[in-house]
């Protein structure tokens, strides 16, 4: 991702064009990033699920809803004021429209045969008529489509997941290079909120790998309590989808120890916004935040008490962003994230792990001071 933005960033296009230019950055890099284009001094059109990338980077938004454009001026807050006000208007306005409709459709039902009340009648039909040719207003909650709660749990008592004196190296690395990570002493329990941040390579995702258990250390001892049930989203997660069959097929398949009927797995599927025809469609042919919505139907099934996500928002849009936080905080078990994403990690984290120099450490402030750290640092100061 680094090289590809460095090529198209060198030849300082007249107009650059970037479709989530943050996946697989991480927060340094995402800081740079955003600095740099801030003062791109040329034609720049981006589609982001960053809300903070968005907002230090663009002059205007452009909206795509209901098969139309809508222009703002300012950045991505100003928008989002602007559309809370803009929904309150319309929300009224489809009220209106949906009472003026039940009123003429109870006096058409009351007219009976009467020829006098019939004319009337047709009259009234004929106002219905005309308001849905002009196009009535579509409510704004209709929009909505993701907003599910991860499942009660049980919670455990520590110690949960404990490391002692943990060190580890894969066994093809350059010998050279020593450890990749070196004595990690921490505990994750069912009321940690974790954001774990730190460069690319330096074993964030290595250490999510030692907590499922996918590898061992090489020196040292994770501890697992044995009611312990982990949900985990990472990248590569929608890999154990099949392609060929359809949500409401592999739903069935994979879970059909819980003998649900299509019903309860339609409704159930509808609670991840995937509804109506996708639920029939071939998984190949939804959109990959779909897959990964499908993913965290998957993870709710599980009933975890720590949940271990790798970058889940890469695929997922704003709303889906958003609701994902809200479920995370009323999530009663623990949780352990790493993002690029410093608006979900501000919602969510309650603390801050800084993964670098082959250790882990604290960070006393918060996750806003990190990204003011992570600039100084970029300029040099």
């Amino acid at each position: 991702m680094r090289v590809s933005l460095a090529r198209a960033l060198l030849a300082q296009p007249a107009l650059l064009l970037l479709d989530e230019p943050t996946n697989h950055l991480d927060l340094s890099a995402c800081v740079w990033l955003e600095e740099t284009l801030s003062t791109y001094n040329k034609c720049l059109v981006v589609i982001s699920h960053s809300q903070d990338f968005l907002n230090g980077v663009c002059s205007h938004i452009i909206r795509v809803t209901n098969k139309t454009l809508k222009y703002y001026t300012g950045d991505y807050d100003t928008f989002r004021r602007t559309l809370a006000e803009e929904e309150i208007v319309q929300q009224r306005q489809h009220d209106k429209e949906q009472a003026d409709i039940k009123h003429l459709k109870e006096f058409i039902a009351s007219c009976g045969t009467y020829e006098n009340m019939v004319k009337r009648a047709e009259s009234r039909q004929k106002i219905i008529d005309k308001m849905v040719a002009a196009g009535l207003t579509p409510s704004p909650r209709a929009e909505k489509t993701f907003e599910f709660t991860f499942p009660e749990c049980s919670k455990l008592a520590p110690p949960v997941l404990p490391f002692k004196n943990v060190s580890f190296k894969y066994p093809n690395a350059d010998p050279s290079l020593g450890m990749l990570l070196e004595n990690l002493e921490f505990g994750v329990d069912c009321d940690s909120r974790i954001a774990l941040v730190g460069p690319n390579g330096a074993g964030k995702s290595t250490i999510l790998k030692l907590m499922t258990g996918d590898v061992e250390p090489t020196e040292g001892e994770v501890g697992r309590h044995h009611h312990l049930s982990i949900g985990r989203y990472h990248q590569h997660s929608v890999d154990v989808l099949d392609p060929r069959a359809t949500p409401l097929e592999f739903f069935a398949s994979t879970y059909y120890e819980m003998r649900k009927p299509t019903d309860e797995w339609r409704s159930y599927l509808g609670r991840f916004g995937i509804s109506g025809r996708y639920q029939t469609n071939p998984i190949s042919q939804l959109s990959d935040g779909q897959k990964s919505r499908l993913v965290f139907a998957m993870i709710c099934l599980s009933n975890p008490n720590l949940l271990l996500l790798d970058e889940p928002t890469n695929h997922l849009d704003h709303e889906c962003i958003d609701s994902l936080a809200d479920a995370i905080n009323k999530y009663q078990g623990g949780l352990v994230l790493v993002s690029h994403d410093f608006r979900l990690i501000d919602k969510v984290a309650k603390q801050i792990w800084v993964c670098e120099d082959k250790g882990v450490r604290v960070w006393t402030e918060d996750i806003r001071a990190y990204k003011k750290f992570l600039a100084r640092r970029a300029a040099g100061r």
